[in-house]
């Protein structure tokens, strides 16, 4: 029998061999295709998408509206920055708290409880959200705005900076936000 290298490189990759049955053999999967997460082209792309999303909502005058247009139900708005508070103040606990300094894993077996509860206050700040931009851009703009907004910034910033990061900007953005808001 005559063994090929460039036939033999699938060997490599492959599982024991299960018991009984010799034709089953599992595969170990290859690695992910495409850049690693920190390549300068996967930065650029991510800053790329959070600025056109945030030159989108500049375009709209989102920020300028929320602050000063009576047709927003302030109301409202306030319901959806406070759960939001209350998921980052979640967030915080479990990662730098729970995570970093007990050396719990952070995962769903562990923290039902709050799993169930973030869950619970992003469908609140999704619903309040809604009702509060609503009448001034319409049902479908609002979800693009919040589509964009999720997907657009909160995303790309979460997969480009790291956590004490995240935690850090999110507390002074907020408080910021709250101060400009009354």
């Amino acid at each position: 029998m005559n063994l090929d290298l460039e036939q033999s490189a699938p060997l490599r990759r492959r599982g024991p061999r299960p018991e009984g049955n010799d034709d089953a053999m599992p595969m170990i999967p290859p690695p992910p295709p495409g850049l690693p997460p920190r390549h300068p082209l996967q930065l650029m792309k991510r800053t790329a998408i959070m600025g056109g999303t945030l030159y989108a909502m500049h375009d709209i005058s989102l920020f300028h509206n929320i602050i000063h247009s009576p047709e927003i139900k302030h109301e409202w708005f306030k319901i959806g920055l406070a759960s939001s508070i209350a998921i980052m103040a979640i967030k915080a606990y479990l990662e730098l708290y729970q995570g970093k300094k007990n050396k719990k894993k952070v995962e769903y077996e562990n923290f039902r409880a709050a799993t169930h509860a973030s869950i619970v206050l992003i469908l609140i700040a999704w619903i309040s959200f809604h009702k509060s931009l609503s009448p001034l851009y319409g049902g479908f703009k609002t979800m693009l705005i919040m589509i964009g907004f999720g997907f657009g910034v909160l995303l790309q910033a979460a997969l480009m900076i790291p956590v004490w990061g995240q935690n850090f900007l999110s507390f002074v953005i907020l408080t910021f936000f709250l101060q400009q808001y009354k």
